[in-house]
């Protein structure tokens, strides 16, 4: 699958964008003053602080323990959407997501390991009870050109900060029902789904959770009923618990940072003229600008520039090829006031996402 975040955006989406001004000091906010950016890197970092979920439920309670954290396939397995007879080790990243239309969810994204930053599968889980019994619901975004899916890249890693992604726009995928095991659970697709993917008909779902183990089990049929992607019959994809493939970081300002991909690039340099692609949202989700459209102008400038204190203190260090999404307080974007043509409401928390994609290098003074 190619990497989400290179979507080029439907004409659709123009009213809801605006040039680089958001970035800019407006409305009698002053940007950051880069003559003291050397005080930056001093600053405080710190882990982000955790999320404290409510569950409805003691049990889903137990199950979210065992599924949450970062996972990795214990040997390489078939890439459906690869090359043929291509293979890789397989990460995957689920977190508890607080959501006022879907209680009791978590956040999923599954990658390559090779690269995380570029997730083929994102979606939603549910758990809830029907009959008494134990299911667990998959949802995905109903739109897969619809901006939000770029949002939610990575905000697994920050789950407090999770935009709160209405109901109405997902759409239920497939359950599996729970029993209890005992070492743990495990969830099974109650009938075949019906699905078009990689040439098959019908799909079922397998998952079971141990303590610091989950088995998979997804499998494609054929109209024949033979098995044309996934785990062959018997056998399951194992994972296990892994570091997180992405540094997170709050600045004692408040600026809470993702790495999402960090290149060994030389540093940049007062003078060096730089030039990002970017999307910003609101916490609710709503993109207020991005450079990522038909005709989308990426945020050029030459360093030390006037912007947000927010997105000084997040791009400050970065190299050519770094990609980070960061969450801005409103004291350090715009406060009190509105911007984007009341886009941004005031005392708006912002997010954002930054991909450095173009240096060129200050010419030396003589030359």
């Amino acid at each position: 699958m190619s990497h989400l975040i290179r979507r080029t955006y439907a004409l659709a989406f123009a009213s809801l964008a605006i040039a680089a001004a958001p970035l800019a000091a407006q409305d009698g906010h002053e940007g950051h003053d880069h003559g003291a950016q050397p005080a930056i890197p001093a600053r405080t970092q710190t882990a982000p602080e955790t999320l404290q979920m409510s569950w409805s439920d003691p049990t889903f309670a137990e199950i979210a323990e065992l599924l949450t954290g970062s996972w990795k396939t214990t040997q390489p397995v078939a890439m459906l959407n690869g090359e043929a007879g291509a293979t890789s080790d397989v990460i995957m990243s689920v977190a508890p997501a607080r959501l006022s239309t879907l209680p009791d969810a978590f956040y999923v994204e599954t990658a390559r390991a090779d690269s995380p930053d570029q997730p083929y599968r994102a979606a939603f889980l549910q758990l809830y009870r029907r009959q008494g019994e134990i299911r667990m619901r998959t949802l995905e975004v109903r739109d897969p050109n619809n901006p939000m899916n770029n949002l939610l890249i990575g905000m697994w890693a920050v789950p407090q900060y999770m935009p709160d992604i209405p109901r109405d726009a997902m759409i239920a995928t497939l359950d599996l029902e729970f029993t209890q095991t005992p070492d743990g659970w495990v969830g099974e697709s109650p009938y075949p789904y019906p699905t078009a993917l990689g040439g098959a008909f019908e799909m079922t779902s397998r998952m079971k959770l141990t303590n610091g183990r989950i088995e998979t089990a997804d499998r494609g049929y054929n109209a024949d009923g033979n098995v044309v992607w996934g785990a062959s019959e018997g056998d399951t994809y194992v994972f296990e618990p892994i570091a997180s493939p992405f540094a997170v970081e709050t600045d004692d300002m408040g600026v809470v940072t993702i790495m999402l991909r960090d290149e060994d690039t030389p540093e940049l340099a007062d003078g060096d003229t730089v030039a990002f692609q970017y999307t910003g949202w609101l916490t609710n989700g709503l993109m207020f600008d991005t450079s990522r459209r038909q005709s989308g102008r990426m945020f050029q400038y030459t360093l030390p520039a006037a912007a947000i204190e927010g997105w000084n203190i997040a791009t400050y260090g970065m190299t050519e090829g770094d990609w980070k999404k960061f969450i801005v307080p409103s004291d350090l974007g715009y406060g009190p006031s509105s911007a984007a043509g009341g886009r941004i409401p005031p005392n708006s928390t912002l997010i954002f996402e930054a991909e450095l994609v173009g240096v060129t290098k200050a010419t030396p003074q003589g030359e």
